[in-house]
């Protein structure tokens, strides 16, 4: 992903934080749609340096979101906005990404910083525990709204990359989704309890940035798609209702 990284130039800066704009183009797939995609996406792009080949050009996420009390994100109310905030970690690794991340019209703007998952109580304290702490940013804002622990979810990931114009294009495909109603901070690599989320099909994306690249209209000819709207964190909630 081609992320400007706001790095700071002195040990007085205030955040470390990653900034993206792009385009997310989102399909629900029959598993036969899936496979041909696969197919076609490794004969045309490259492996996600990320994936494990073991579970097939794929990788664990696990994502715990967050929400008022009232679930205002979740029922899109005024107090509660547009934008998801969510922690996402990457099978078991050690690192926890704070996200937020805001869609119109199939432009994402995401902003994400990492930290170690052991100082991912350090969300709850009303002060930061030691100066220029790079998650503050992201505690101040769920703090300030009020947001705690909604919803976990997990599933595996199957992503390729390519290059276009020095930009980096990215196709990936979620599977095995699984998820429930979660109000821990903790984020599992291996969580004990997967309630299986029915889709009808896998969540295929296209993101890229600005105009829809030669790459990815050869792909839409060759294998015919219908984009659709879809929210993992709704899906969860609405299960657990």
């Amino acid at each position: 992903m081609d992320l400007k990284l706001f790095v700071p130039e002195t040990d007085s800066a205030k955040v470390y934080q990653a900034r993206d704009r792009r385009i997310e183009l989102k399909f629900l797939v029959t598993p036969e749609v899936s496979r041909q995609v696969r197919n076609w996406a490794r004969e045309e792009m490259d492996p996600d340096p990320h994936c494990t080949p073991v579970i097939g050009d794929s990788y664990a996420i696990n994502t715990l979101y967050l929400d008022t009390p009232s679930l205002d994100i979740f029922h899109k109310t005024r107090s509660g906005g547009t934008t998801k905030y969510r922690l996402r970690r990457y099978a078991a690794e050690s690192v926890i990404w704070l996200e937020t991340k805001s869609k119109r019209n199939n432009v994402v703007q995401k902003s994400r910083t990492s930290i170690p998952a052991s100082q991912l109580t350090w969300l709850q304290q009303s002060l930061p525990t030691v100066e220029n702490w790079p998650g503050d940013w992201f505690r101040k804002r769920i703090q300030q709204r009020g947001l705690k622990p909604s919803a976990l979810v997990h599933y595996q990931r199957f992503a390729r990359v390519a290059r276009n114009q020095n930009q980096t294009l990215r196709l990936t495909i979620d599977n095995r989704l699984a998820g429930q109603k979660s109000n821990h901070w903790n984020i599992p690599a291996q969580p004990a309890d997967r309630s299986e989320l029915c889709l009808g099909g896998e969540i295929l994306e296209l993101k890229f940035h600005d105009i829809l690249p030669p790459l990815f209209k050869r792909l839409l000819l060759e294998i015919p798609l219908i984009s659709t709207g879809f929210s993992k964190y709704r899906t969860a909630v609405s299960a657990d209702l």
